[in-house]
């Protein structure tokens, strides 16, 4: 197993797992040992100060070994965005030989969202190269079908699927329209309880095929990542690319007494067959980096082990960490 990083003090931190039972401590002992940047060069399309510290950002690296190379998507701010700098967001993609790369971005951005669309509901006109698209993540269904969940920006329906080539290239091209498998639907999608609120915005999606009900789990985050009340919400797809059944009940990881923000979690099923989970979580008072700048560096991983009940009716079945 290999963890990958967003742009921190390298552009993609990468380094291979062994573990999943290892402390905090550990864990940035084993990223102090061998430090790796995977994708040492910034992509020709990526703003070279695209972040609000003016340097360029990569993130929500996802990796697939798809006919016989390591194929990563990532996030990134497009540098020609001209009408619409909140909606400025691309997926790339980059190629390399070995899981650890270093991986050679393409040229150009391999989905920019939705096409693009004049000024309208208060928003300016979209950027030329479409509405934006962020949070990539690759997933490769029992049948050996791929695909990429995607978060959508300028609309409601923000998670999306798209269906991708054998070689990994988005069916559809740079704005295809994607399957929409969950939406802004409900208070606590803002990254707060309040019933009175309404909006927000879905991101970070991630999915898993659960073979004892033979349904998709699928994961995403909500609110503001760098805000204490980010969220995670849960919901169960008959296919990869829906229906999905949203859980109404409320987000299935929210923050605790000394850990905030839970979000950006990634399920997968282990070498073993086990389905697991990876998430982010900030050390309560320490959100926000940009009024607080040290607080970027407490921002945590943890590991967890996805349980699900014993059953194949997926109405009963429970789902949680553990």
């Amino acid at each position: 197993m290999y963890l990958f990083g967003s742009t921190n003090n390298m552009r993609v931190p990468v380094r291979r797992v062994t573990s999943y039972d290892q402390s905090l401590q550990d864990s940035k002992s084993a990223w102090d040992r061998a430090p790796t940047n995977a994708m040492p060069s910034l992509p020709a399309w990526v703003d070279p100060s695209g972040s609000p510290a003016g340097e360029s950002d990569i993130w929500a690296p996802t990796v697939a070994r798809i006919g016989g190379r390591y194929v990563m998507y990532f996030g990134a701010h497009h540098r020609d965005a001209a009408t619409d700098e909140v909606n400025d967001q691309c997926i790339g993609r980059a190629l390399a030989s070995s899981p650890m790369g270093p991986y050679t971005p393409e040229a150009q951005p391999v989905y920019c969202g939705l096409p693009p669309e004049p000024a309208g509901n208060g928003l300016p006109a979209s950027n030329s190269f479409g509405r934006g698209a962020l949070d990539p993540e690759v997933f490769r269904a029992p049948d050996g079908a791929l695909y990429l969940l995607v978060a959508i920006t300028r609309t409601e329906d923000n998670i999306g699927v798209l269906r991708l080539g054998a070689d990994g290239s988005v069916q559809g091209g740079i704005n295809a329209t994607p399957a929409i498998l969950q939406r802004v639907a409900y208070p606590w999608h803002d990254g707060t309880d309040d019933a009175t609120r309404a909006g927000g915005f879905l991101e970070n999606p991630s999915m898993v095929f659960e073979p004892q009900t033979g349904t998709y789990l699928l994961f995403y985050s909500a609110g503001t990542w760098y805000d204490a009340n980010y969220n995670t919400g849960f919901a169960r797809c008959a296919t990869p690319t829906g229906p999905c059944t949203p859980d109404p009940r409320g987000p299935f990881l929210k923050s605790g007494p000394t850990r905030t923000g839970p979000g950006g979690l990634t399920a997968f099923a282990a070498p073993d067959g086990t389905l697991r989970a990876v998430y982010a979580t900030w050390q309560a008072g320490q959100e926000s980096p940009a009024s607080n700048p040290g607080g970027i560096y407490s921002r945590q991983s943890h590991w967890a082990r996805l349980v699900v009940s014993a059953t194949s009716d997926p109405a009963a079945q429970r789902v949680a960490l553990g």
